[in-house]
């Protein structure tokens, strides 16, 4: 199963929706549908029944397109090209335009041309209640991943599969008025909503059936785009006065329900002098349907829903749900999400494990390593033990066997301190040294070392190297005295040596 995505378009007197499902590169119809809107009804209460009929049960990412007729639209100049200090001073170039205050609406804005003085800027502005109005009134059917003017996604499509061209007018004919869009050097740089001339709303040249449109009166019909075209004339000229653009278009592309009538098309060729086209969206994008579908699909009245569902598959490049309108998504809304999440967590775990095994494997190391170490210290202070098990618990009972009457309080109190000692005595004296400790008595104030070593000399040595430590206020001789039971010459001696504080 694929990724599903839904596009509506919500209209001034219509709303469309078109469902697309991608398989990997893939592009598949679903379903498409158009609702027509009551007058005088909120035309996002008819969400609902347009999400019924495409069975669309919130299974995929979703885009929703608004009307110019709720934005305001503004194109200024600002001296930067950086887009976070446009995004600062925005708010402030647009205060000067609008009049509602700038903090009840919510602002978006593409860069349509950068010079060597800044750049040209395309701001969009919708007020906050619209928007908390349509997401509230969707809510219980569709809460949309993305929300932007629809003609933003219609012009990403053109300007994706028309990189050749310098520049292109795309018009979007619905019911009750167009919409313009200017392209040059693949941006857009120029949007504006146009009425239809006053006749055209007191006498209809054309009647609106389910998906059908009539011309009821081609004179009439003929007379109006006449003069909505020499609207669009004088409003490109104003653009082109105004920011001192040079760009000429090459092309009208036609879209909306009344892009079908190719008198109207011929009409538009005549006054601006520009060939007109309309768009095959499905088959520019490779987007397979069935051929009932097909036969069907009515591309004009679709193309701003179908843009929206193909631009919900990429990254939309204006998009009024942020400021507090940000969508809150959550972990499991979906099986790639889901899947995602449990693949996280499952590194997760493993990182975990591996840091608590190798801590683990580091403290046996460091274990056997003081073991070790204290063995050594066990047996040079014991030469006769040959064999260790706990050299610690085997240390401690020899000393207690070995040492006075306060040696008892010694270890149980500070036994580090006793371990620390029997380690600076083991490693102050020099290896070459031979020696035996016959006994070894430690008090809370010195320590006290008999043993026998082969002549005078390594009894100085075993005095001056102890001197050299820290632990010790004083070393002393008490007694060193040769031997006459041994024919080897050994020097019986015992060393004193004074505690420093516990």
């Amino acid at each position: 199963m694929g990724v599903k995505s839904l596009g509506v378009d919500i209209g001034d007197s219509r709303i469309t929706g078109v469902v697309l499902e991608q398989q990997r590169k893939k592009l598949s119809l679903v379903a498409s549908c158009s609702v027509a809107v009551p007058e005088g009804t909120d035309p996002a209460a008819q969400v609902g029944l347009l999400c019924q009929r495409l069975a669309w049960r919130g299974e995929g990412v979703s885009g929703c397109g608004l009307p110019l007729s709720m934005l305001s639209v503004r194109n200024l100049t600002v001296p930067f090209k950086d887009v976070k200090k446009i995004t600062q001073i925005l708010p402030f170039e647009l205060e000067e335009q609008l009049l509602a205050p700038i903090d009840s609406l919510v602002t978006d804005f593409s860069i349509a041309k950068t010079t060597d003085d800044g750049a040209l800027v395309v701001a969009f502005a919708l007020a906050r209640d619209t928007l908390q109005d349509v997401l509230t009134t969707m809510h219980d059917c569709l809460d949309p991943d993305v929300v932007a003017p629809a003609m933003v996604p219609l012009v990403a499509q053109i300007v994706r599969h028309d990189k050749g061209r310098q520049g292109t007018v795309l018009v979007h004919l619905d019911q009750h008025s167009g919409s313009l869009a200017l392209i040059l050097n693949g941006k857009a740089v120029f949007y504006r909503r146009l009425p239809y001339p006053e006749q055209m709303a007191l006498h209809p040249p054309f009647r609106f059936a389910e998906d059908q449109v009539v011309m009821t009166d081609q004179a009439a019909a003929e007379e109006c785009i006449h003069r909505f075209s020499r609207t669009i004339k004088r409003s490109l000229e104003y653009f082109r006065m105004e920011f001192k653009e040079e760009g000429l278009p090459e092309r009208v592309v036609l879209t909306g329900p009344l892009a079908e009538f190719t008198s109207l098309a011929e009409i538009i060729h005549t006054t601006l002098g520009v060939p007109v086209e309309t768009l095959d969206l499905l088959a520019a994008n490779s987007v397979s349907c069935p051929t009932a579908m097909r036969l069907q699909w009515q591309g004009q009245h679709f193309d701003r829903a179908l843009s929206l569902a193909l631009q919900g598959l990429r990254r939309t490049e204006i998009d009024f749900r942020k400021h507090g309108f940000i969508k809150k998504r959550a972990f499991f809304s979906s099986r790639k999400r889901l899947i995602g999440t449990l693949s996280a967590a499952a590194v997760a775990v493993v990182c975990l494990l591996g840091t608590l095994g190798y801590d683990y494997h580091r403290l046996q190391q460091r274990d056997k390593a003081l073991g070790e170490e204290m063995t050594v210290i066990y047996k040079n202070t014991f030469p006769g033990v040959t064999r260790v098990q706990d050299p610690y618990v085997e240390m401690r009972a020899r000393l207690k066997s070995t040492q006075g009457p306060q040696a008892a309080g010694l270890l149980q109190f500070g036994g580090k301190r006793v371990l620390g000692l029997l380690a600076d005595i083991s490693a102050r004296i020099p290896a070459h040294v031979a020696l035996q400790v016959n006994r070894l008595a430690i008090d809370r104030e010195s320590v006290m070392i008999k043993g026998t070593t082969d002549t005078f000399n390594s009894v100085e040595t075993i005095k001056s190297s102890l001197a050299a430590s820290s632990k010790y206020k004083s070393v002393q001789i008490v007694s060193a005295t040769a031997d006459q039971e041994k024919k080897n010459g050994a020097v019986r001696f015992e060393v004193q040596l004074q505690l420093e504080g516990i």
